[in-house]
């Protein structure tokens, strides 16, 4: 099962189905059973696949934020979790996603689970720890385990085959507040229908995380970031450097007023203030329209921007008809800080 940002289950789809190896129902999403996939109707923020290829291959999904093995299914009752035949299935599984990885990748072992602290799952955590040498903690665990009802109604057990998320990147060693998931990046560079002539604009560009998964896509022409923040750009240069990326350009310019030419830009992507963590929703009813007027004037007719904000309806109403045409729209439920919000991901085009 790939774990996923709700309201963008479409690009994970899209991404496992250019895995060979991988099966997926386009029609109802139900995939076919297998160890890594159960059957029947998926929920919001999962896909549900059969896989027959190396589970290391999962590894490199750039789109999805986890991928859990299903390693237990078809269980009347948590209880048959502790059948001696039964755990030596979960403990081989164990094993094997712990090889995927190098020695001291996993360190502690945490179940996730409705009535976790029951006798019945007290014990299972104890031969969990004692059969895999791990610290159990309550703590998020390197060897996440999560015991849940599947879409059949009976019990299943899954693994996640990463010591941490795969939105959590490697090169990620600078954070600053509110920064984008990985992820919903790699999506948004995408829709920028990426190619190697681009000359591709991140405005607003934060930590860098647009930038290093524009680059992870493919080549371009220039890869610009720009930023008004010191400390921001500063940051992005740690993980610019981290990817093994020499020819970024950060710049320290106003997204308003831009030292570049007219229709000089083939793709465009923001990470607009959310008037949260960052920004007013003040200061964004004034930045939003001269934001996206200055794009229109430095990109070129046909040109694509992305977009993603929480104030979705004060962005549609900056958006010129005159300058823009809206492709596409995805409302994706993003986990911050504050908890869970709905954001509005906007793909323009100019006329």
């Amino acid at each position: 099962m790939a774990e996923c940002i709700a309201g963008l289950e479409s690009f994970a789809e899209g991404e496992l189905g250019r895995l060979a190896g991988v099966t997926l129902s386009p029609s109802l999403r139900i995939a076919a059973p297998s160890p890594l996939g159960g059957r029947g109707e998926q929920t919001a923020g999962e896909v549900r696949f059969g896989y027959s290829g190396s589970w290391g291959a999962l590894l490199k999904l750039r789109t999805v934020v986890a991928v859990h093995a299903v390693i237990a299914s078809q269980l009347v009752r948590p209880s048959l979790l502790l059948d001696d035949g039964r755990f030596r299935q979960i403990e081989a599984a164990l094993g094997h996603i712990r090889s995927l990885h190098p020695a001291g990748a996993f360190r502690t072992v945490r179940l996730s689970a409705a009535g976790a602290d029951s006798a019945v799952f007290s014990r299972f955590r104890g031969r969990l720890a004692t059969a895999t040498g791990l610290a159990e903690t309550d703590e998020p665990g390197d060897l996440l385990l999560r015991s849940r009802r599947g879409p059949d109604g009976q019990f299943e057990l899954l693994a996640r085959i990463s010591p941490r998320p795969l939105s959590t990147r490697t090169w990620r060693v600078c954070n600053l507040p509110g920064a984008l998931n990985a992820g919903v990046a790699s999506i948004m560079a995408s829709l920028t229908h990426p190619a190697p002539e681009d000359v591709y604009l991140n405005l607003g560009c934060g930590s860098g995380t647009l930038l290093v998964e524009r680059a992870a896509l493919g080549p371009a022409q220039r890869l610009i970031g720009c930023d008004l923040d010191a400390e921001a750009l500063a940051c992005a240069q740690q993980n610019i450097d981290a990817a093994g990326l020499t020819s970024v350009e950060l710049e320290g310019w106003d997204a308003t007023a831009l030292p570049l030419a007219d229709a000089s830009v083939d793709a465009l992507t923001i990470d607009l203030p959310f008037g949260q963590l960052v920004g007013s929703h003040a200061a964004n009813a004034e930045l939003y329209p001269r934001l996206l007027a200055e794009a229109a004037r430095v990109a070129r007719p046909g040109a694509r921007f992305v977009a993603i904000t929480h104030q979705s309806r004060l962005f549609e109403r900056s958006v010129s008809r005159d300058l823009w045409v809206r492709d596409e729209a995805y409302l994706p439920r993003l986990s911050t800080q504050g908890g869970t919000i709905a954001a509005g991901l906007f793909v323009l085009r100019r006329r």
